[in-house]
């Protein structure tokens, strides 16, 4: 069984699908993955569910940088 897409998930929270509290709440508690690195692989590796697809998100202005924020500070605290 595939896992939930967390890049698909941010795509749902910039669309208005979803509340900031709700997605400030699971993001923080999202499973993140450890990024997969080849060298020999120049482009991007399109991976759902690493901390890098949150930063990409604030870039792409789906959150801000104050959710970024948060989510990171929530993940600390857990």
């Amino acid at each position: 069984m595939a896992s939930a897409s967390l890049r698909a998930y941010l795509e749902a929270y910039a669309a208005g699908q979803v509340d900031r509290e709700t997605m400030l709440a699971t993001v923080a508690a999202w499973p993140l993955e450890e990024r997969d690195f080849d060298p020999a692989h120049t482009l991007p590796d399109h991976q759902d569910n690493t901390a890098e697809v949150i930063s990409g998100a604030a870039l792409l202005d789906q959150i801000t940088d104050e959710d970024y924020r948060e989510i990171f500070r929530r993940r600390k605290a857990r």
